[in-house]
C-alpha cells in the first residue's frame, strides 16, 4: 500500500508539472501574440499612393506636425535625411548649424534643426536627431502640388516598407510579414560615401546613409552597387560607357540634358525590361521609382534586404480605372 500511495503522488507531480508547462506555454503564446499586435498598432496604417506615383509622379505622402498641419513629403530612399521646406524654419525652433547639401541638380545651403515629431496618419514617426531645411520650390512645380519635405532614410530605414504599385498601396509590415515569397531578395548595404554632414550628425549617432544594392546597373557596367533611389522619378541612372546605340537619343540628350534618355529595351538580373528612361554620368547607377513600379517592391531596411518580383516589363500607364491602382501596366 505505501507502494501505491507513493506512486499516485509522482503520478499527481507530473501531471500538476505538466498543466503547469502547458499553462506556462498558453502564457507564452499569448503574450509574443500580444507583442506581434502592438509592435504592429506601433505602425502605420497601410496608404493609398497618390494618383501617377511610379509612373510620371512621385510617391507623396501626407505627414502632420505635432501642431496638426498636413504636409506633403516625397518618399525617398535616396536621401540620407529628412528634409523640411525653408518656409517651415520659423516653426522648428533654433537653428543649431548650416550645412551645404548636395542634390544631383544643385547644392543649397541649409538650416540644421532638432528633428519635430511627424505622424503618418495616427503613428509617430521613427526618426533620427536632426534634420535640415532646404528650398522646394522647383519640386513643387514639378510635381503641381506644393511639397513640403522629403522622407528620408533617417526615418525610413527603421521599418519595413512595402511599394505595391498594382494595389496602389504603401504598406509598413511588422517582421513576421516578411518571407522570400515577396519575391527574390537583394542584400543591401548603407554608405554615406561623398556625404559631408556636420560632426554633430555622427555625435548623434545618426545613421546618413543610403541604401546600396550590389548589382551592376541597368546596363551593366563596371560598378557593382546600385542606389536605391525612390526620389529618381525615372527608372534611374546608368554609367555613360553603358550605352551602345541609340545614336539619335544620345544626339537630343546632347541639345537637351534635361531630358532623360529613351531605351527600347534592357536586361537586368535575367529578365527584360521595355520602354526605360535613364540618365547618364560618370559612377551613375540608379534604380528609380519608374523602374521600381514594375515591381512588388518590399524594404526590409532593419535586416538590410531588398525583395523585388517583377509585375510588368512594361512601365506602368497613368490611366486610372475605378477600383482599380492608379498606376496599371502597358500591355506588352
Amino acid at each position: 500500500m505505501p507502494d501505491l500511495a507513493n506512486g499516485l503522488v509522482k503520478a499527481m507531480r507530473t501531471i500538476l508539472k505538466l498543466r503547469t508547462l502547458g499553462i506556462l506555454l498558453s502564457l507564452l503564446l499569448l503574450w509574443s501574440h500580444a507583442t506581434a499586435d502592438a509592435i504592429r498598432a506601433q505602425l502605420p496604417a497601410d496608404v493609398t499612393m497618390n494618383k501617377g506615383a511610379g509612373c510620371g509622379s512621385w510617391l507623396i505622402v501626407t505627414l502632420r506636425l505635432e501642431s496638426g498641419q498636413d504636409l506633403a513629403f516625397v518618399v525617398d530612399t535616396g536621401s540620407p535625411i529628412t528634409l523640411l521646406d525653408k518656409s517651415l524654419e520659423p516653426k522648428l525652433g533654433k537653428c543649431l548649424e548650416t550645412m551645404t547639401y548636395s542634390t544631383p541638380d544643385e547644392e543649397q545651403e541649409s538650416g540644421v534643426y532638432r528633428a519635430p515629431k511627424l505622424y503618418l496618419g495616427s503613428a509617430l514617426l521613427v526618426t533620427d536627431a536632426y534634420i535640415a531645411t532646404y528650398p522646394f520650390k522647383r519640386l513643387s512645380a514639378r510635381s503641381h502640388q506644393h511639397i513640403s519635405g522629403v522622407l528620408g532614410m533617417d526615418c525610413l530605414r527603421h521599418y519595413r516598407i512595402q511599394l505595391d504599385f498594382q494595389a496602389g498601396k504603401m504598406r509598413f509590415l511588422a517582421a513576421d510579414q516578411i518571407s522570400t515569397a515577396l519575391g527574390k531578395a537583394f542584400p543591401l548595404s548603407f554608405s554615406n560615401e561623398h556625404q559631408n554632414f556636420p560632426p554633430m550628425f555622427a555625435d548623434a549617432s545618426q545613421n546618413d546613409s543610403v541604401p546600396l544594392l550590389q548589382h551592376v546597373g541597368l546596363l551593366g557596367g563596371i560598378s557593382t552597387n546600385s542606389l536605391v533611389d525612390t526620389g529618381d522619378n525615372v527608372d534611374g541612372a546608368v554609367e555613360k560607357g553603358t550605352i551602345r546605340g541609340h545614336y539619335l537619343t544620345r544626339f537630343m540628350h546632347f541639345w537637351l540634358r534635361f531630358r532623360a534618355l529613351r531605351l527600347p529595351e534592357c536586361v537586368w538580373d535575367g529578365k527584360t525590361y521595355k520602354q526605360l528612361r535613364v540618365t547618364a554620368g560618370k559612377n551613375a547607377n540608379r534604380l528609380g521609382l519608374r523602374f521600381l513600379a514594375r515591381h512588388l517592391v518590399t524594404f526590409d531596411f532593419p535586416n538590410r534586404t531588398l525583395y523585388l518580383e517583377q509585375k510588368s516589363i512594361g512601365p506602368l500607364s497613368p490611366e486610372k480605372k475605378r477600383g482599380k491602382a492608379a498606376c496599371q501596366p502597358i500591355k506588352n
